[in-house]
């Protein structure tokens, strides 16, 4: 009980003693809940689809990584006039095609020719011999005179 003898606790209320609220506003309830339903449902399945979509997109991108460049064919030069072939990698770094200069080249191969080319798993340059251009060479020079 508290000071002015009521009792602590507020008593249970009897049904039919509260506020009074007709059928409309039950009605009106209802129909609130009914029709934001289907908007809150929509609303709810719409940012599902967009989280989905935007969690495929980043997955994806990961798992997708540029597949390593292929390797290109090498380019291949022939002079008849001096009857060397010269076989390049499609790429290479400036100090590999600086040690091209310091290459020696018979003088003279008979019929045969000279190929010169770079071979990466030892990083050098080499040069053999050969009994004629290949077919992918590519024609340059055009019959000059070797040089002495």
């Amino acid at each position: 009980m508290d000071i002015q003898g009521a009792a602590a606790h507020p008593a249970t209320p009897e049904p039919g003693h509260g506020d009074v609220r007709g059928g409309g506003d039950l009605l009106l309830g209802l129909l609130t809940g009914s029709a934001l339903a289907p908007f809150v449902q929509a609303l709810a399945t719409k940012a599902g689809e967009d989280v989905y979509a935007k969690i495929r997109a980043l997955l994806g991108r990961r798992r997708a990584a540029a597949p390593p460049p292929e390797p290109q064919a090498p380019v291949v030069l022939a002079d008849s006039g001096v009857r060397v072939v010269l076989r390049v990698p499609a790429t290479l770094a400036g100090g590999t095609v600086a040690g091209l200069p310091a290459v020696r080249v018979p003088l003279d191969a008979g019929d045969q020719w000279v190929l010169v080319e770079y071979v990466p798993d030892s990083d050098a340059w080499i040069t053999r011999v050969i009994s004629g251009p290949p077919q992918e060479a590519i024609e340059v020079g055009g019959g000059g005179t070797p040089a002495s």
